[in-house]
């Protein structure tokens, strides 16, 4: 399954790809911007896309109504992963087409477990 990653800090990428590099499974994409993502999102489709939410404009809120509005990615999941875990915060993710919330820090022995879950 085909996986975007979406996040602006180099470690948490990294911590991901070490986590799933055994996955033979899951063929990964990495983006480390908002626009980064965006412009892969315009050329690739993913079966899921993990979507950092605070990040550098363009933001994960931004890059989540780009998707939503990309008639190819209609059937993508889209995770936001964050640290804001307030009930409002989960609302406005939904309202705006996220399809789960991944709460940080999250375990990333179990990613995979996860990704699949849902996929």
């Amino acid at each position: 399954m085909r996986v975007l990653f979406v996040d602006d800090e180099d470690d948490i990428r990294e911590l991901i790809e070490f986590a799933i590099m055994t996955e033979d499974d899951i063929e990964p994409t990495f983006a480390a911007t908002g626009l980064d993502a965006i412009a892969t999102m315009e050329t690739q489709s993913f079966d899921v896309i993990m979507l950092d939410v605070m990040m550098p404009p363009p933001d994960g809120m931004e890059v989540l109504r780009c998707a939503r509005a990309n008639a190819d990615l209609d059937d993508t999941k889209i995770v936001m992963c964050t640290a804001k875990t307030s009930p409002e915060s989960e609302k406005k993710f939904r309202a705006l087409g996220a399809d789960y919330i991944l709460h940080k820090p999250f375990k990333p022995l179990k990613l995979a477990e996860f990704i699949r879950s849902i996929a």
